[in-house]
C-alpha cells in the first residue's frame, strides 16, 4: 500500500499529538490543538474583536467585496459571549469559495465546513482527529478497514462513493455540508437548514437570478485579481453558466477540454471546439493520456479511497495544464435543476432510504439503509423535493466531488464559484416547476451571454444534430406504438 505523505498536496491535520503532523508541513498550536498543514494550504488566523486568536480559516475564503482573505481575519465577536457560536456561523454564511474554518475558544471548539463541503473533511473521535483524508488517520483497533462496506461499493471496479459520511475505515466519518464537528463531545450537529424553506413566487425569479449572478462573478473577480485561472469547457449547462458568469474576465482565462474516449467526451469536445472558435475564447483540446497503475493508487490514496469514477482516470491528463494555476470548478449549480428528481415527484412523494439509495445509484444494502435513514431522520424536512435538493448538496457535493479535489494536484488550487450560501438559499427555494424546466441556465445566461445560447446543452450540432433529432423521435415514435 501506498503511504506517501509528500503526495498530500493541500490537505491538512488537526490533532493533539503533533508526531501525527507529516515532516516538513507548517504548524500552528492553540491550546492543547495542533494543526498541520502542507505549505500549498493557505491559513489565515481568525481573530475575535479584542485581537485574541480563535481559531484558523483554511482554504480561500471569499468575502463580499470580491476579495480573497489571505491575511488574519477579525469578527465583531468576543470570545467569552455566550452568543459567539451563532455569530461566528453568521459570519461564515458571508464568504463564497473553497475553505474550512476551525474556531477553539473557552466555550466553543468547532470545525465548519464550507456550504458545498469542498474542502472535504473526515474525522475519528477515538482518536480525536480532525483531518483532510483517512490517509492522515493512523490505524488502530478501532478504526481498521470496514471491509463489508468496502466490498459493497467495490471502489474503484466500481463508479461509486461513500455516501451518508461513511468512510472505508470504522469509527473514521466524513463531515458533511451544513453540519459541523464539535470538537467538546466529537458529534456532527446539523446547524442548517432549521426549518422548511420557503419557495419564491414566479414573479421574483429574475431577482433571485440576479442576486445568484452578482455573487458568482464576485468570486471570479476575487480569484482572477489572485491567479491565473483555467476553466473546463463542456457541452453541459454548469460549464455554460460560469462562462457566462467569467465574461468580463475571458481575457485573463485559459479554457480546456479533456478528449475522454467515450460518447460524452466526444460531445465535449465538439461542442466547446465551436463555442471557443466562434466566440475568440482561448481554448485548446487536451488528448486524454492512460494513467499508469502507480498515478492511479496514488490519486486513490490522496483521495482516502473514498472515490474513483471518470475524474480518476483523468489523473495522468490533466498533468498537460499548467501547474501554476488555478481551476475554477463549474459544479454547484444543479441545485437549482432539479438534480435526483424524477418526473413524476410531488411535494409529497414518499421518501425513505430505500429511495434515497436507489436515487443516487448506489447498492441497496441493509447497512447503507441504516445510515442514509439517519440522514433523512436528521434532516427533518417534510417537502420532498427538498429533500432531494439536500441528497445532493450534501452526498453528491460533500461526498463525492469534495474527496476528489485531493487526487488531482497537480494545479495551483480547485475552488467553485458557485459555493456560497445565498446561492444554495436561493436555488433551494426557486419554483418547482421553473426547476423541473431547467430555466435557471437559460435565465442566467440570457442575462449575461445570450450568445452562448446558439449551442444546444448536451446535444450535438451542426449535421450531426440532425441525425440525432431524427433518431430521438423515430425511438419515441416507436415506444409509443409498442405501448
Amino acid at each position: 500500500m501506498i503511504t506517501n505523505v509528500n503526495s498530500l498536496i493541500g490537505q491538512f491535520i488537526l490533532c493533539q499529538i503533533e508526531n501525527y503532523i507529516p515532516k516538513n508541513w507548517n504548524t500552528r498550536r492553540s491550546g492543547s490543538w495542533c494543526l498541520g498543514f502542507h505549505p500549498d494550504l493557505p491559513v489565515i488566523e481568525i481573530l475575535a474583536s479584542d485581537s485574541s486568536s480563535i481559531g484558523w480559516l483554511l482554504g480561500y475564503p471569499i468575502d463580499t467585496n470580491g476579495l480573497l482573505l489571505n491575511k488574519s481575519l477579525q469578527i465583531s465577536v468576543s470570545p467569552k459571549d455566550s452568543s459567539a457560536a451563532s455569530q461566528l456561523e453568521s459570519s461564515l454564511y458571508a464568504f463564497g469559495g473553497r475553505f474550512l474554518a476551525i474556531f477553539l475558544t473557552s466555550d466553543i471548539s468547532r470545525v465548519y465546513l464550507d456550504p458545498f463541503g469542498s474542502l472535504s473533511t473526515v474525522f475519528c473521535a477515538q482518536q480525536q482527529i480532525v483531518a483532510s483524508s483517512t490517509a492522515l488517520i493512523p490505524y488502530s483497533e478501532d478504526s481498521k478497514d470496514n471491509y463489508e462496506l468496502i466490498n459493497t461499493l467495490d471502489i474503484p471496479r466500481k463508479d461509486n462513493w461513500y455516501p451518508f459520511g461513511l468512510t472505508p475505515r470504522h469509527s473514521v466519518e466524513r463531515l458533511l455540508p451544513n453540519h459541523f464537528l464539535d470538537l467538546k463531545n466529537w458529534q456532527s450537529t446539523r446547524h442548517w437548514p432549521i426549518d422548511e424553506i420557503t419557495m419564491i413566487q414566479d414573479e421574483d425569479v429574475e431577482r433571485s437570478v440576479y442576486e445568484i449572478v452578482s455573487i458568482v462573478k464576485n468570486n471570479i473577480t476575487a480569484l482572477v485579481r489572485n491567479y491565473p485561472l483555467y476553466m473546463s469547457l463542456t457541452a453541459g449547462r454548469d460549464s455554460r453558466m460560469l462562462l457566462a458568469c467569467a465574461r468580463e474576465h475571458l481575457k485573463n482565462l485559459e479554457f480546456f477540454t479533456i478528449r475522454i474516449p467515450d460518447k460524452g467526451g466526444r460531445l465535449d469536445c465538439e461542442v466547446a471546439s465551436k463555442m471557443a472558435k466562434s466566440y475568440g475564447l482561448n481554448h485548446r483540446v487536451i488528448e486524454f493520456e492512460e494513467a499508469t497503475e502507480t498515478e492511479l493508487n496514488e490519486w486513490l490514496y490522496r483521495t482516502g479511497n473514498c472515490v474513483a469514477g471518470r475524474t480518476w482516470r483523468n489523473v495522468r491528463t490533466l498533468k498537460q495544464l499548467d501547474p501554476q494555476r488555478g481551476i475554477l470548478i463549474a459544479i454547484g449549480s444543479g441545485v437549482g435543476r432539479s438534480q435526483n428528481w424524477s418526473g413524476s415527484d410531488t411535494e409529497s412523494t414518499f421518501i425513505d432510504s430505500n429511495e434515497l439509495l436507489q436515487r443516487l445509484k448506489l447498492p441497496v444494502t441493509a447497512y447503507l439503509k441504516k445510515q442514509a435513514n439517519q440522514w433523512l431522520t436528521n434532516l427533518a424536512i417534510n417537502n420532498s423535493f427538498t429533500i432531494l435538493d439536500f441528497l445532493h448538496i450534501e452526498q453528491k457535493l460533500g461526498c463525492w466531488a469534495g474527496p476528489q479535489h485531493y487526487g488531482h494536484i497537480t494545479s495551483a488550487f480547485r475552488a467553485y464559484p458557485f459555493c456560497h450560501r445565498k446561492i444554495i438559499e436561493i436555488m433551494l427555494s426557486l419554483p418547482p416547476d421553473y426547476k423541473r424546466s431547467q430555466m435557471l441556465a437559460n435565465d442566467l445566461i440570457k442575462n449575461l451571454y445570450p450568445e452562448l445560447l446558439m449551442f444546444p446543452f448536451n446535444e450535438p450540432i451542426g449535421l450531426k444534430r440532425y441525425f440525432w433529432i431524427f433518431k430521438k423521435v423515430t425511438k419515441s415514435y416507436t415506444l409509443s406504438n409498442a405501448g
